[in-house]
């Protein structure tokens, strides 16, 4: 082994350097909680609320994300569409987790609660559907 590997030295440092690059992308896959959390985290000390989103928007959210940032100064930011990779989702999960907590805490009350149900009355008054039926 000793004398292959002493003839095929590119042969080896090439395996050596595949083998390092697919365990940095699992290391940074497996990551993506944590570099969600620290970016949010960082994103919050700099003064910037922000929610991430991913897939398919919902017809009132042009409203939500009006309400959001006029109201509290929090930015809805969509990454991602319809096709999202666990990665990503990991990573935009933790970040709002994050950026969400804060922002209630701030609040004091599910801002994020308050707006989805603004956004939704809005859009369905602006569709001509009654939102309560009596």
């Amino acid at each position: 082994m000793k004398t292959f590997l002493r003839n095929h030295q590119r042969l080896a440092a090439v395996v050596g350097l595949a083998a390092m690059l697919l365990a940095m992308v699992g290391a940074w896959s497996a990551a993506a909680r944590v570099r969600g959390r620290m970016a949010a985290r960082s994103d919050l000390r700099r003064g910037h609320c922000r929610i991430l989103t991913y897939g398919l928007p919902p017809s009132w959210l042009p409203e939500y994300a009006r309400l959001l940032k006029e109201r509290y100064g929090v930015e809805l930011h969509p990454v991602a569409g319809c096709i999202v990779s666990r990665t990503l989702a990991s990573y935009v999960d933790s970040y709002d987790a994050v950026s969400a907590a804060a922002a209630n805490r701030k609040f004091g009350h599910d801002v994020f609660k308050e707006c989805t149900e603004d956004a939704r009355k809005s859009a369905a008054e602006s569709d001509g559907v009654s939102v309560h039926p009596r």
